[in-house]
């Protein structure tokens, strides 16, 4: 698990310097969350059990990248013409909309969480197998801390224990960031930090706000969207950054005090033990990402809301699945 020593501080749009130390402290934050001991989470085990239940039938019926979800082919006929207003968007996007077909049009759903580094998924679709496809959701939130956030689990195995998966998630520090995790058998290996805030003009980071993510997976590349504008590419097997140190602590300005050189000496060893510890854990999390399978090919798709504490709101609407004719 990543320890998260470093606050995130405020920072300008235009200064690149604190925009990456931001990010990166900001990455920590959610990893910490994520990775949080699962004695203290609040991810809903249900979900994750209708994962595992669906991965053991989805093998009898894909053959290829389409996936067939529980609907009756007259729904899913209802679904195809549901989904011609959103067709647009998939140009938008650089997607051919003769090449795929509609996976799913989900209804609004609201993730609620009060619980310290707490979790949770969900969608009404769990049957939809995805490879390649095309993500997309109005997301309104309000979160006590800008470390949480609201997002998306995609290629996920369902995995109970210990999951393989790819999550996104926006959160409102530091004026808006796009965060992309990689998961391997439930430890992170990987991720990229994207700001979004002064790249999307409309991009809203406020309580209350509503920002569209949407997210284009083509084989392991996958473009990021927030509101139509292109945030950024993400790769899963992009190497972890380097970390982040807290800044030591400043000398005593007289050096012949003995208990302002004492408290100066204390804080200086403390100093050095979280440096190590910042060191020791990257480099575990660096072997770990080194040896580990980033590489997920197709799976379950479910939105997804992260609190780093206290209150979190994510609310989910217009959001839809489009799955993409797979060009490999």
């Amino acid at each position: 698990m990543f320890v998260d020593l470093l606050l995130l501080t405020a920072c300008s749009p235009g200064d690149p310097q604190a925009m990456q130390s931001t990010a990166q402290a900001l990455g920590t934050r959610l990893a910490a969350t994520v990775t949080a001991d699962q004695s203290a989470s609040k991810a809903k085990d249900s979900l994750q059990e209708a994962q595992a239940t669906a991965t053991q039938l989805a093998s009898s019926f894909i053959s290829t990248q389409t996936a067939q979800n529980d609907l009756s082919l007259e729904a899913q006929r209802a679904t195809d013409d549901a989904f011609a207003s959103f067709r647009g968007e998939l140009l938008l996007y650089g997607v051919d909309p003769e090449r795929g077909r509609p996976g799913w049009i989900h209804p609004t759903l609201q993730l609620e969480l009060e619980e310290y580094h707490s979790y949770e998924f969900a969608n009404q679709f769990m049957g939809t197998i995805a490879q390649d496809f095309v993500l997309s959701a109005d997301i309104t939130w309000n979160t006590e801390y800008g470390g949480s956030g609201c997002g998306f689990v995609f290629r996920s195995d369902g995995n109970k224990a210990a999951p393989n998966q790819y999550m996104l998630v926006a959160a409102r520090a530091a004026n808006g960031h796009v965060i992309f995790t990689v998961m391997a058998d439930g430890e992170v290996v990987g991720g990229q930090d994207l700001y979004a805030y002064g790249v999307d003009r409309a991009f809203d980071y406020h309580n209350g706000a509503v920002n569209r993510l949407a997210l284009v997976a083509r084989g392991y590349r996958f473009n990021i969207y927030t509101n139509g504008t292109k945030i950024g590419e993400v790769d899963p097997d992009a190497p972890l950054p380097q970390p982040r140190f807290p800044s030591p602590p400043p000398p005593p300005a007289n050096l012949n005090d003995p208990q302002a050189v004492a408290l100066y000496t204390k804080a200086t060893a403390q100093y050095n033990l979280a440096v190590q510890k910042i060191k020791a854990d990257y480099n575990a999390r660096l072997k770990a990402a080194r040896q580990a399978n980033k590489a997920f090919e197709q799976g379950f798709v479910a939105f997804l809301a992260v609190s780093e504490s206290g209150h979190t709101n994510c609310q989910f609407d217009r959001s839809w699945l489009w799955l993409m004719e797979s060009e490999r």
